[in-house]
């Protein structure tokens, strides 16, 4: 091991080399590397970065997919570093090693002679910008989600701790004070002491939340500032306006910054005469591969993290609970937002390499965990109140908009979005991945029955809809029978609102589809799926008409109600699995950094899997798969040798199998003399062999992971002989032209 890269700064660490070395047969999976710092990684990997680094890190935008969880970093980093400051030893470590010097905030954006004070942070708030789609689309975003997390928490505080719901709700046991027919200002009231415990919840609330909105507020300011300064970089640097911003592929945007880079290093007299050049050196960024490995330098890791086994352990949960799923809790939002907090935002140095204080740190981790999940289990009684108002305000937007299958809407749970996301996968391109693969889901789980569950909902809302009709056709008559008639203690607007609801909720769980309907096969279908969703799993395969598969599926794509069920489980054992779980796993997680780091002297540490190293990790599925996916996006990029080499294969099995379509055409066309039936079959056979089947619409042979399912399933991915095969790389066949015939 490296000692000059990683040097040990407390006296534990040689023992702690020996646990290690232990607990990493425990630790290998499908994704093997050696640890890190072996010898596996070349010198040259390792120049430039001897010494003890910087343990500072730089604070560095986040990618705002999600716009809250920047603000939740800040507000929980400041309350870990306070904890962090009055643990014994705090001060020892401050005086001596430990002390990172305060970093005063630097502009993201290059200045206008081209400096970039932090290379990640412009990258990051450059693809942000692109994400969002310009700086108007950015302040409305924001407002509009400053605006409505404001309006549901002052909302559901108002409901929680003003209103007098006793008094409310019991007004027709009154009638000698007029009933029911009074102001509602006289059951209104926001004082505390007049409500009770329910009015002490609801004040707490409303002033927790109220503290996390203004941070936002403030934060806003400065990422407003910093994009407007990005507007201005892309409208005089690259020449992309807000209209162009909101169609130019990413591809081209970084075509053209790197344009600003490779002029840089030009003469000081050729400057005079060139264009504005961005002050970086070509080795920093040279490809859009140097670009993805930095924009996704944390993400990388949590997809590593996500599809490891170390994160579906049944030992993370409770023994009463273990009936639960580990991983879809473990891969959640909030636990998202929870490692983000105590590992992956602390575990790298000024430079940008894994800190040695850090990574080496058990007992540090430990308390992290600990002391996130103590502010876990105080808050999470109003993390659960906020996201069931929430859940509450948003199915009823939807079902203004939808009125009938707002809850019986399936969606990728978050485990799903983990396992499918591809190593240097950026969102958008995620994004457009998962909306494509809405239809082909819903129409493979078509061809099955329904089952009782749509059955006994059809029932249910035919009878609700039919005492709707009812209701509806007696107001018309008199609307006052509504308001004034009663049965059973109750007017007939209550039963007209609850059948209402029950109308609506038995609606989502029916479809008007019979699975004779659908043409195709189970298997065919299923494979256009994996097409955008990258997993076929290998037990899957041939099996893809069973019930067996079929429930593995909806595990991934359940209803929207399941999946917020799941968040609010995670909300609820996110303390014990921060407190309890996690601090057990803190030296195998560690290890795991180590292990599955490689450091680049122009980069810094990165993910290994993010490199597409094919001698590394052979013919890995998931490898395979990303760097194909990268390699659709970035078609003027080249990669790795072997990887290039997959594509050949990719590009001369499409090959095989037009020319095997062809040839049944022209068998057709001199077969005039067949039947009907036999020229029907062999039309489809031609649709099969080409994989359209009788989609319209899709073409799956567009998409080059549908082929490379084909390879595998053909067996034939060992012909490849990576190792064996001569050729330029640059000779391979592109991608894009894959996608045509």
């Amino acid at each position: 091991m490296n000692e000059s890269l990683l040097a040990a700064n407390d006296d534990h660490l040689a023992h702690a080399e020996e646990e290690d070395e232990l607990l990493w047969n425990e630790l290998k999976d499908d994704h093997r590397a050696p640890p890190f710092g072996g010898t596996s990684r070349p010198d040259s990997a390792q120049s430039g970065h001897g010494g003890s680094s910087s343990p500072g890190a730089p604070q560095l935008p986040s990618l705002r997919v999600n716009v809250h969880l920047p603000a939740i970093s800040t507000l929980f980093r400041e309350v870990l570093d306070t904890a962090k400051a009055a643990l014994p030893g705090a001060q020892r470590r401050s005086n001596g090693q430990g002390g990172a010097p305060g970093h005063g905030r630097v502009s993201p954006v290059p200045d206008r002679y081209g400096n970039v004070a932090n290379l990640d942070a412009f990258l990051i708030t450059l693809y942000n910008y692109y994400y969002h789609k310009g700086f108007w689309s950015i302040v409305v975003v924001e407002l509009v989600s400053l605006v409505t997390g404001l309006f549901s928490v002052v909302l559901s505080s108002f409901l929680l701790g003003c209103v007098q719901w006793g008094p409310l709700l019991e007004c027709h046991r009154h009638p000698e004070s007029g009933g029911c027919a009074q102001e509602m200002e006289k059951y209104i009231t926001c004082r505390a002491d007049n409500n009770g415990l329910l009015g002490l919840i609801g004040a707490f609330y409303f002033a927790m939340f109220l503290v996390y909105w203004v941070s936002r507020a403030f934060q806003l300011v400065g990422t407003l500032r910093d994009t407007r300064a990005m507007e201005v970089f892309y409208k005089e640097r690259l020449h992309i306006d807000e209209r162009q911003v909101q169609t130019i592929a990413w591809d081209e945007v970084v075509t053209r910054v790197l344009d600003l880079v490779n002029g840089a290093n030009a003469p000081v007299n050729m400057r005079q005469l060139s264009s504005y050049k961005l002050q970086i050196d070509p080795a920093l960024l040279s490809s859009p591969h140097d670009f993805a490995r930095r924009i996704m330098r944390r993400d990388n890791y949590l997809i590593a993290f996500m599809n490891h086994s170390l994160f579906q352990s049944k030992n993370l949960l409770p023994t009463s609970l273990q009936f639960l799923s580990t991983s879809h809790i473990m891969c959640s939002r909030n636990m998202e937002a929870n490692l983000n907090i105590c590992l992956l935002d602390q575990m790298f140095d000024a430079e940008l390499n894994l800190a040695p204080s850090v990574i080496h740190n058990v007992e540090m981790l430990k308390k992290r965990f600990v002391i996130a999940g103590v502010l876990n289990f105080v808050l999470a009684p109003f993390i659960l109140l906020y996201r069931l108002s929430r859940f509450f305000f948003l199915a009823a937007q939807e079902w203004q908009t939808n009125h009938v299958y707002y809850f019986g809407t399936r969606r990728w749970s978050a485990y799903a979005i983990w396992r499918f996301r591809e190593y240097n996968e950026l969102p958008h391109v995620l994004d457009a991945r998962m909306a494509r693969s809405y239809s082909l889901a819903d129409r493979y789980l078509g061809m099955f029955p329904a089952g009782a569950l749509a059955i006994i909902a059809g029932g249910v809302s035919f009878c609700a809809s039919s005492l709707m009709a009812v209701l509806l056709l007696v107001s018309l008559l008199e609307e006052s029978v509504l308001l004034q008639t009663t049965l059973f203690g109750h007017e007939l607007l209550w039963y007209l609102t609850i059948s209402t609801g029950v109308f609506a909720l038995s609606r989502s769980f029916t479809t008007s589809a019979s699975p004779f309907l659908v043409n195709g096969d189970c298997e065919e279908t299923m494979m256009q799926v994996s097409a955008e969703t990258h997993y076929f799993p290998k037990e899957w395969r041939g099996q893809c008409h069973s019930f067996e598969v079929r429930d593995a599926f909806t595990v991934l794509f359940p209803y929207k109600a399941v999946l917020f069920a799941e968040e609010c489980v995670s909300v609820l054992l996110a303390p014990y699995i921060l407190c309890i779980s996690l601090p057990r796993l803190a030296r195998e997680i560690l290890l795991f950094l180590r292990s599955h780091s490689l450091v680049h002297p122009s980069t810094g540490a990165v993910c290994r899997f993010a490199e597409f190293d094919f001698k590394e990790y052979g013919n890995d599925a998931k490898m395979e798969s990303s760097f194909i996916n990268f390699k659709q996006n970035h078609p003027k990029w080249v990669g790795a040798r072997e990887g290039e080499v997959l594509m050949q294969r990719l590009g001369k099995l499409k090959e095989e199998e037009m020319e095997k379509s062809m040839r049944m055409g022209d068998t057709m066309m001199y077969s005039s003399h067949m039947s009907m039936s036999q020229q029907l079959m062999q039309s489809q056979a031609i649709q099969n062999a080409m994989g359209g089947g009788r989609m319209s619409g899709y073409m799956p042979q567009d998409n080059e992971f549908y082929w490379l399912e084909k390879l595998h399933q053909q067996g034939r991915l060992g012909e490849l002989d990576l190792e064996g095969m001569k050729g330029n790389p640059a000779d391979s066949i592109s991608i894009s032209s894959l996608g045509s015939p």
